[in-house]
């Protein structure tokens, strides 16, 4: 379980109003086979001159002491949701890794600045969302009947990749106040090895009114988890 994060793109903008201007944090917590794992808090901040996205992850408990790990990730987007920039800073036991990215959408190309080293990429699908802001455009599309089908380009490894997120079925889960809910589930095919979520390339997510209330993903040693617990809004 490289990184229990899996659950950070799909959990990133679990909740939020497109009329609204105000910031929304909300916690998750992650287990791994049932066994506490970690902790995710998000900062989700919507403005007419554009969108920021932050989240910090972490692990915990037993985990923590064989897996000690920690993230933070950033990005900030344009009014649609198309990113600008984006910062994935990460602490995996003792070793620290920074990557600054930016996109240029007009002209599909995105510099990577990494070890004081800038390297440029240029896309043949552009405009691209990097992984949060994906699923940013997830959480807010249109769900409406069971069996659709939406692809979104994605940038990660130098290119712009293909994923595709299936609305399921509806399936009764309990939200982050107990209450059992009819939730949204839906199929996240990434198509590739995404920059969080190693050795897996699908996801599970839960929707019930605007909120994901529930992921899993599965990696090569176990299956991850992760619920809300709590939401506060910032007006």
């Amino acid at each position: 379980m490289r990184n229990l994060v899996i659950v950070v793109s799909l959990l990133l903008l679990a909740w939020i109003s497109p009329a609204r201007a105000g910031k929304v944090h909300l916690e998750y917590h992650v287990s791994w086979v049932g066994i506490p794992a970690g902790k995710i808090k998000m900062t989700i901040q919507e403005e007419p001159t554009g969108i920021y996205l932050l989240a910090k992850s972490k692990t915990v408990g037993v985990v923590k002491v064989f897996f000690p790990f920690k993230s933070r990730w950033e990005t900030w987007c344009r009014p649609d949701g198309y990113p600008v920039k984006s910062r994935i800073w990460r602490k995996k036991r003792r070793k620290e890794v920074t990557k600054i990215f930016v996109f240029d959408q007009e002209k599909g190309i995105v510099r990577r600045f990494k070890k004081g080293q800038t390297k440029e990429y240029r896309l043949e699908h552009y405009p691209v969302y990097d992984e949060l802001s994906a699923f940013y455009a997830t959480m807010k599309a249109d769900w409406s009947k069971v069996g659709e089908e939406k692809v979104f380009w994605i940038y990660a490894h130098k290119k712009a990749n293909r994923a595709v997120v299936k609305y399921e079925k509806d399936e009764e889960v309990k939200d982050h106040e107990g209450r059992k809910v009819q939730a949204k589930k839906l199929l996240v095919q990434f198509g590739f090895e995404s920059e969080l979520v190693k050795r897996a390339k699908k996801a599970y997510l839960w929707l019930h009114d605007g909120l994901v209330i529930k992921s899993e993903g599965d990696l090569a040693i176990g299956h991850l988890t992760g619920t809300l617990v709590k939401v506060e809004k910032e007006e």
